[in-house]
């Protein structure tokens, strides 16, 4: 980063810089050709694969026998067994030929900003602050082959195509890639930013407020690095040019009652592009940006009442946020979801991009924060919220799905609404409260500790359940058997984790080396979640099972093949710094 700073004059200064960043991000899978899956928790090596299994005609005919063996088996044999893996890439019936690899999905970027900030004294009681900034990104992306894992090459194909349709890249088809080589897929994407604002603040006896105003234009484009068999016409070369113009407007005003009891308001409008991972609809393989992408459009609002006093300080605080128009993509495997079988007139299987637009987030809520000096030692703090954070509207729901554009078909097929209204916002607690006592001694030793309850967290909900194809049966046009709307709500309610309380301890002791100088050492520790309380932090439903029929065939058993995937916190953890100071 290269910094200049100019002071115009005694009430103008201008500080610009210039920064370039790089780095890179990879996370490693292993990928497989024509072999079983070596993940121990692949779900045809569980015991639940075994507890569900259906007839052609949905008779539940569960194999209790091998569901026992899975179970023993997994319990045993809990990691992946690498020595398997090697014998069977050296055992391959195309000798030298790896049909197990170790890749990572890699990211490279090369982030390019410049800003100049103007800061002026235009008054007595007017001050302005101005800003302009640019960004250039350019980010690399590409599956890297790290490990042959005893094997002497892999085919960059696509086995599960046929066809051109099975080539990563027409450019070079059938090509065999070694350790460090680039294969699958290939591709960078650009963005470029540029934005500027203006803020104005007033300062008086009583009040002090603040007008603000923004503008943006972003620039996104792809460039394919290769021609995928897929989307020979679609995917090599450059995409067109999504363009975003944005704006904004806030303020605020704090009225000073007395010195000590004090009114702070805020508000808020302005559109902001969307994210540029979500601008594309299946960046791996084509150009296409996804359908019905725009602006997000952001409007908040908050008040706040505080207290200062020598001994007390506290802070109350009404808040509203609510943000329209916001995209989501994932990525999954399906059942029932695509294209219609014509001799069966049942949807087909098929992995999917899923394509969420005009999704609305709303959150509100209090919150309260407390700190009392009870003596020159021994300091109390408190804190609560209690919010609402739901998604207020309906969304729109799009696949794209590459077997359809294998056939010649379009990519993108329509599902309509995705019913998501009042469902929770994941990973949100709705209540938080938090109570923590410190004492400091004057010999330079200190000790905390705080009591945190958390509650109101919810799992992040499959959007294609709460679409029509989960109970409209596409070979008669009606509902499947049994997908009344009772059934229906009550299989698709959202699940709430349990409440939970966590308690911390932190404290730390320091030395003086000399009474000369400065000098001092000394060390802080921490131990988080001390009864070692077991928890959800998150989690969402899978997507596999997308039709009624589906899923309450999963649901037979009691235990699911694809029930929710969880997260979960970490258990007692300790922490300890040594530092010294000179």
């Amino acid at each position: 980063m290269i910094s200049h700073y100019w002071k115009i004059n005694e009430n103008t200064t201008l500080n610009t810089n210039v920064a370039y960043q790089t780095g890179t991000i990879g996370n490693t899978r292993i990928d497989n050709q024509t072999a079983n899956n070596p993940d121990p928790t692949y779900y045809r090596n569980l015991p639940s694969y075994y507890l569900n299994l259906h007839d052609n005609n949905g008779m539940w005919t569960p194999n209790y026998a091998q569901a026992d063996v899975a179970k023993n088996y997994f319990l045993n044999n809990s990691q992946i067994n690498w020595n398997n893996i090697y014998a069977a890439n050296q055992t391959s019936s195309d000798p030298g030929k790896s049909v197990y690899v170790l890749y990572e999905d890699r990211t490279d970027d090369d982030l390019w900003s410049a800003n100049s900030v103007l800061n002026a004294g235009l008054s007595n009681h007017i001050s302005m602050n101005a800003a302009v900034n640019f960004k250039r990104l350019k980010s690399h992306n590409h599956q890297n082959l790290l490990d042959l894992l005893g094997g002497s090459y892999f085919v960059d194909i696509d086995p599960f195509f046929t066809g051109d349709a099975i080539q990563s890249d027409l450019n070079n088809p059938d090509r065999q890639v070694g350790e460090g080589d680039t294969y699958g897929y290939n591709y960078n994407l650009f963005a470029t930013t540029f934005d500027g604002f203006t803020q104005f603040k007033f300062a008086y006896n009583k009040v002090d407020f603040y007008l603000a105003q923004s503008f943006s234009r972003t620039e996104y484009k792809r460039e394919g690095l290769y021609r995928n068999g897929i989307y020979a016409n679609n995917s090599f070369g450059d995409s067109k040019t999504k363009v975003f113009e944005n704006f904004g407007f806030k303020g605020g005003l704090t009225y000073k009652i007395t010195g000590r009891h004090i009114l702070d308001f805020n508000a808020m409008y302005m559109t902001a592009a969307p994210n540029l991972r979500n601008s594309f609809s299946n960046a791996r393989l084509n150009n296409n940006f996804t359908p019905n992408i725009d602006s997000e459009a952001i409007t908040s609002a908050d008040a706040s009442y505080i207290i200062r006093t020598p001994k007390l300080k506290t802070r109350l605080t009404g808040f509203y946020s609510k943000i329209k128009n916001t995209t989501e993509i994932s990525f999954f495997y399906g059942e029932g979801i695509g294209e219609v079988d014509t001799s069966t007139g049942a949807a087909d299987d098929s992995f999917i991009s899923e394509i969420v637009t005009g999704l609305d987030k709303q959150s509100m809520g209090l919150e309260l924060g407390f700190e009392y000096q009870i003596t020159s030692t021994i300091k109390a703090t408190a804190a609560a919220t209690y919010g609402q954070y739901i998604y207020s509207d309906n969304a729109r729901l799009i696949t794209n799905d590459d077997g359809r554009a294998a056939l010649g078909l379009n990519s993108l097929r329509n599902f309509g609404t995705a019913y998501l209204k009042n469902y929770h916002q994941p990973g949100l607690p709705q209540q938080a409260y938090s109570v923590g006592l410190e004492y400091r001694d004057p010999n330079f030793w200190w000790i905390g500790a705080n009591a945190n309850y958390l509650g109101g967290s919810y799992l992040d909900v499959s959007s294609i359940l709460r679409t029509n194809n989960f109970t409209i049966d596409p070979s008669t046009g009606i509902s499947y058997s049994g997908a009344t709307e009772e059934n229906v709500r009550d299989i698709l309610r959202q699940e709430k984790f349990d409440d939970f309380m966590l308690f911390n301890l932190i404290g730390g002791k320091s030395w003086k080396i000399s009474s000369k100088n400065r000098n001092t050492v000394g060390f802080f520790a921490s131990i988080n979640n001390v009864l070692d309380i077991e928890y959800k932090t998150g989690g969402f439903e899978q997507s596999r099972k997308a039709t009624y029929t589906d899923l309450t065939q999963d649901l037979v058993s009691g235990t699911r093949a694809f029930g929710p995937k969880y997260f979960y916190g970490y258990g007692r953890t300790y922490f300890v710094n040594f530092y010294i100071n000179f």
